[in-house]
């Protein structure tokens, strides 16, 4: 019986000291490019340094061995203050009556299943405004084109790979006013071969440019220095003295909203998160359980609006799952 509970003790302490070190080494993503994919599962490292602390304080250990567990509340309370933005909800300005709404919706759609339907189904029994779709592949777009009957295709811009994007606008929201303005293609940053989808949007008078953002997957030091490049263009665009004080960027990151290149881009005033205080929402892989996943598709949009409601989608056949962002903005601003 001693045996046992000593095993109990070995092991948790060989987790709650696997999990310390890795969530230590996370911080060091700006120094080593692979301690970058340390600092992705921070959620999981707090679920499992509460077992552990659990766990320990439990054990039929004298008290004075049982306060070394309590050491396992440094990187607890590390998970913690990364994790907080996203759990803790900030200050947000109240609504008026006259406030304008605009739901987007954004799907990263793995192009190499050619099985469209769940995709379809899901984004037919929506309300969105406006939708955005990554990985649309030339032969993919009339089928979306086709089934998708609630909405008109805006812009895209297929590709055979994983580049191709495009926007659709729900013909109710067309019947409502809503208004196409402008559409094309931007490379963020310039000599990326990448194509980003922007459009502009007037809705209730009021012009919206919005951009379905992909980023590269940090899979190599090099890769990872040109993922920084691109949300620094990303900021940069959003600071264009030329475009709608309403600017949203919205897609697959690649990336947690707790790791070193992401709050570094929201740095700049210009950009706002729109999962703040609405919680994890973990989008990626959808195949594992809600709490092995992490969130990875972002929508980030300028100060002048407002995140109103925020949640993850169902199932549409793809490794992403969709995000669901409804936005607001004060018309007498």
């Amino acid at each position: 019986m001693i045996l046992g509970w000593q095993i109990w003790v070995w092991l948790n302490a060989a987790v709650m000291g696997a999990v310390a070190i890795a969530t230590m080494l996370g911080l060091a993503s700006p120094v080593w490019w692979w301690c970058s994919y340390l600092d992705y599962p921070r959620p999981q490292y707090a679920l499992l340094l509460v077992i552990c602390l659990t766990v320990g304080l439990v054990l039929p250990q004298p008290w004075s061995a049982k306060s070394w567990w309590l050491v396992g509340l440094i990187p607890l309370v590390v998970n913690t203050v990364l994790l907080g933005p996203v759990l803790f909800p900030g200050d947000r300005p109240a609504g008026t009556a006259t406030m304008a709404h605009l739901r987007v919706i954004h799907a990263t759609y793995d192009h190499q299943n050619p099985d469209l339907s769940r995709l379809v189904e899901y984004l037919e029994r929506q309300t969105a405004d406006v939708v955005s779709i990554l990985e649309v592949k030339p032969d993919v777009l009339p089928q979306l084109t086709a089934g998708l009957t609630r909405y008109q295709l805006a812009a895209a811009e297929p590709r055979t790979n994983s580049h191709g994007s495009a926007w659709f606008v729900a013909k109710a929201a067309l019947a409502q006013g809503l208004q196409i303005v402008d559409s094309g293609v931007i490379h963020l940053p310039a000599d990326s071969d990448r194509p980003i989808l922007a459009l502009t949007l007037s809705v209730q008078g009021e012009a919206i440019a919005l951009v379905c953002f992909h980023s590269i997957r940090p899979q190599s030091g090099g890769r990872l220095a040109y993922q920084a490049k691109e949300f620094e263009a990303l900021a940069a665009w959003s600071q264009q003295p030329n475009l709608p004080r309403h600017r949203v960027a919205i897609g697959d990151f690649n990336t947690t909203p707790w790791s070193h290149l992401f709050r570094q881009t929201l740095r700049v005033e210009s950009l706002v998160n729109s999962q703040v205080g609405f919680g994890l929402q973990p989008t990626w892989p959808s195949q594992l359980p809600a709490f092995l996943r992490i969130p990875i598709d972002h929508c980030l949009h300028s100060p002048s609006l407002q995140t109103r409601q925020r949640r993850v989608g169902a199932k549409i056949g793809s490794d992403h799952l969709p995000i669901v962002v409804e936005l607001g903005w004060n018309r007498a601003d």
